[in-house]
């Protein structure tokens, strides 16, 4: 039995570094993705924090005055941006709206809050700034990151 337990904590202590290396490639995939959709020289995009559990993710984004979060999902190893939002991406019943399962949602808001914990005030200001919900999907992601920012509460473009 001491032998069986010493192995997995060996296996834990060996795997822990890579999942690390998982969670870190994610995160890069995912400001890679963003940053290939909606930076421009003119107005640079800047993605911060990003947050993963399972296959999705949350990610703050700022584009000059304007500001939000992108709920991303995996898809057939793909990350794709399934919706943007402002504060309703910190609360837990809106993830499971969105279709994730609860422990997860409730993991992926707390992750959220953990990383937006430090930070700067006008940041998380502009994050708050976008209004309503805006459904992204594949084949409509320049287009609605265009009107970022630019809906009303029920999440319709003005």
């Amino acid at each position: 039995m001491k032998r069986i337990l010493l192995s997995l904590i060996t296996c834990l202590f060996l795997l822990a570094p890579t999942m690390s290396v998982y969670a870190h490639d994610d995160e890069q995939k995912i400001i890679h993705l963003m940053n290939g959709m909606f930076d421009t020289p003119e107005n640079p995009l800047v993605v911060a924090p990003v947050v993963v559990k399972d296959d999705f993710a949350i990610a703050g984004w700022i584009q000059g005055e304007r500001g939000g979060r992108a709920l991303l999902k995996r898809k057939d190893g793909e990350w794709k941006i399934h919706l943007c939002a402002g504060d309703t991406l910190k609360e837990a019943h809106m993830l499971e709206h969105a279709g994730i399962e609860h422990q997860a949602a409730n993991a992926l808001a707390g992750l959220l809050a953990t990383a937006e914990a430090g930070m700067d005030k006008s940041v998380l200001a502009k994050f708050s700034s976008f209004e309503g919900v805006m459904m992204v999907d594949e084949s409509a992601g320049q287009s609605a990151h265009s009107h970022h920012g630019q809906t009303n509460q029920s999440g319709q473009s003005q």
